[in-house]
């Protein structure tokens, strides 16, 4: 006999993952634990078969040479991936080059590799393959940042070097497998946020030589196969070796590898080769062999094999010497000392202290040899001793007042110095999202270890400190600097001694309250004379979003930022759908969407929504550079007194804008990237 409340409770366990895992695939499903059909004995596998339509929300995140690339939802594994079409100019006769792309890949397995997943031929007839939805940025991006001087922390020659190595492996790998890639750039390559690399479109790769016992589908991976077919697909000139730009010449391992030394040259000069790299000065001598080695003219002098060039990378990360460099005595002594450092400075550091118990040992002995002749001298020169003594501590007296004075003039400025470091994380642009809770920590740090000087009590480090505690909603720290007597504005006293007893249980003001909180620093009222405190207020906004979940008290507080930096607005609507992450603005009045007093502008109003998607008809808004820092993909702009699109001409992110007839000239829209989408008209 069935044991049905055996069965109701393993039923309760898989109804949270079907509703979860599965829930658009069936809609429609019933809840109750009653056994009366299928989809109560194996739910799992009645919700995949319901499923009719496996890839969804198609989003086009970007076009080659040959093919266009969407982001999609796989319905039946439940995750996002990256399926791959041909672009719709391209008939049939270039299906089988399309998907050469994809057999080449699968035959590829290995974690620096991107995977593929599926593919097939789609209800069209088109053949489509999804693979893994590459995460980070690419290698690109990253280089493009550190010529702007930034990342410098995040990526040091080391890292680089890192993931250079972990490209060396997969290209070892694939060559093994007889694939050469044929395109390795730093736009191909990419770097996620845990460490993962991965190399990608290995739509120019080849199968070396055919050798015999090759497969069928093997023998297909062979570019002379298809011909004209992938004429189209081209190289990077400045990333090709010689040889490879005679489309007749024989493909070898020696045309990626001079790419490969292309690529570690572009990593640690930050420039890109022109022509064959030069040395550059600043590199280290055996890195600048290593990339002279790898991108040499003729073929037969560069690496040989990929994992040769590997190698003198992992031991030049070691310390070691590597296989292109001259050996010298001095250059393997510094390797030395480099991998011993720890020892060699302890050796060392006992040499100097036995030097010193030596030059002691023989100033003593030295000393001893005069002590007879000096006894006879003591008597006639203690007379003259007594009044040196007399001159000595008057002298002694000056230099303590003088080292005094100069101590509290280092301690002043050392105050200074901590003050002007914490107004810096404070104020700066990069203090966004998870980065400001840690610049704010190590500031109060900062200023901690300079407070134990105890400087007076209207010390602007005080003030300072208790800024950063009020920025953090953190009322009650702050308040026990006004309780031991320190100098504190009024105005921000009054403020942390109105809302200390509004917090919750987490240490934060629920919605409403802090929307008032805004309005007092911003706007005025409950105190008369309180100065205008924006900069103030815009910190605590992106610091508040970072613990505050529901988009719905998000939505509310942005739209009291926007009012108080529009007062004019009129007819105000502001609508946050977070599942497409759109932004929807309507009503008169409404021209601004940076902060517009209590200095510089630098962060959108509508910032700590994260907007993809910003729909700004029938406002007043007139500024683009406004949208400043936000990574759109869409944005509406028809209704709108917007003449100048000059600001999105170094936009990324932006995929499609829309704009009324005549809106802006035509030569303005012909200056726009050609990542950029433009639909003209009101529908």
């Amino acid at each position: 006999m069935v044991d049905r409340s055996a069965i109701d409770n393993s039923i309760e366990r898989l109804d949270s993952i079907v509703d979860d895992v599965f829930e658009q695939a069936d809609p429609t499903k019933v809840y109750g634990h009653g056994l009366e059909s299928d989809d109560d004995i194996c739910p799992l596998y009645c919700a995949i078969s319901r499923i009719k339509t496996r890839y969804e929300e198609a989003e086009l995140i970007g076009r080659g040479g040959m093919k266009e690339v969407f982001r999609v939802y796989d319905a039946k594994a439940a995750r996002h991936a990256a399926l791959a079409k041909p672009l719709p100019e391209f008939s049939r006769d270039h299906f089988d080059a399309f998907l050469r792309e994809a057999h080449l890949t699968a035959r590829l397995d290995h974690p620096n590799i991107i995977d593929l997943f599926d593919m097939g031929v789609d209800q069209e007839g088109r053949p489509f393959f999804t693979m893994e939805l590459k995460q980070g940025r690419s290698l690109r991006d990253v280089v493009n940042s550190l010529q702007k001087g930034e990342l410098l922390d995040d990526f040091p020659s080391k890292r680089r070097l890192e993931i250079f190595r972990r490209v060396c492996d997969a290209i070892a790998y694939a060559h093994s497998r007889q694939v050469l890639h044929l395109d390795i750039k730093p736009e191909n390559i990419f770097v996620g946020e845990f460490g993962e690399v991965k190399v990608c479109d290995w739509g120019m790769g080849v199968v070396m030589a055919r050798e015999r016992g090759l497969t069928e589908s093997t023998v297909l991976l062979d570019p002379d196969l298809y011909g004209s077919l992938l004429d189209f697909a081209k190289g990077t000139p400045v990333y090709m070796a010689p040889e490879q730009k005679d489309k007749r010449q024989t493909k070898t391992p020696q045309m990626d590898i001079y790419a490969m030394g292309c690529l570690l040259h572009e990593l640690l000069t930050l420039d890109v080769p022109m022509g064959t790299p030069k040395t550059d000065a600043k590199l280290d001598s055996a890195l600048a062999a290593m990339i002279a080695k790898a991108t040499a003219i003729d073929p037969g002098d560069r690496y040989q094999r990929v994992e040769e060039l590997r190698d003198d990378i992992t031991r030049f990360l070691e310390d070691y010497s590597t296989s292109v460099e001259p050996t010298s005595l001095r250059r393997e002594a510094a390797l030395f000392y480099r991998r011993h450092r720890e020892a060699c400075s302890i050796t060392l550091g006992m040499l100097a202290i036995f030097a010193t118990f030596v030059a002691y040992f023989m100033i003593e002995l030295r000393l001893s040899r005069h002590q007879a002749l000096e006894a006879r001298d003591r008597s006639e020169r203690a007379q003259i001793a007594a009044e040196d003594a007399q001159v000595r501590a008057e002298a002694s007296l000056a230099q303590y007042l003088a080292e005094k004075a100069e101590s509290e003039e280092r301690q002043n400025k050392q105050i200074e110095s901590a003050i002007e470091q914490s107004n810096f994380v404070t104020d700066s642009i990069f203090l966004r999202d998870k980065a400001m809770p840690s610049a704010i920590r190590h500031a109060l740090q900062n200023l901690q270890s300079i407070l134990v000087f105890d400087p007076s009590p209207d010390s602007k480090a005080w003030l300072q400190k208790f800024y950063l505690h009020f920025l953090m909603q953190d009322f009650a720290s702050a308040l026990k600097l006004v309780e031991n007597g320190k100098v504190i504005e009024p105005d921000l006293v009054y403020f942390a001694k109105q809302y200390l007893p509004l917090q919750t249980e987490d240490g934060y003001l629920d919605t409403d309250h802090f929307i008032s909180l805004m309005q007092d620093l911003c706007v005025g009222g409950t105190y008369p004379h309180h100065l205008r405190r924006g900069k103030l207020a815009e910190k605590m906004l992106i610091y508040d979003s970072l613990h505050r979940e529901s988009p719905a008290d998000k939505t509310r507080i942005v739209r009291e930022w926007i009012l108080i930096n529009n007062r004019d607005w009129v007819g105000e609507e502001l609508v946050f759908e977070a599942e497409t992450e759109t932004v929807r603005l309507r009503g008169k009045g409404l021209t601004r969407l940076r902060r517009t007093f209590g200095g510089a502008d630098r962060i959108s109003l509508v910032y700590i929504l994260k907007p993809r998607v910003l729909d700004l008809r029938e406002t007043g808004f007139r500024d683009l550079s406004d949208l400043g820092g936000l990574e759109l993909q869409e944005l509406d702009l028809r209704q709108t007194p917007i003449n100048d699109l000059s600001p999105l001409l170094a936009n990324r992110s932006l995929r499609r804008i829309f704009l009324d007839q005549d809106q802006v000239p035509e030569s303005q829209i012909a200056r726009l990237p050609d990542s950029i989408e433009v639909v003209l008209g009101s529908e």
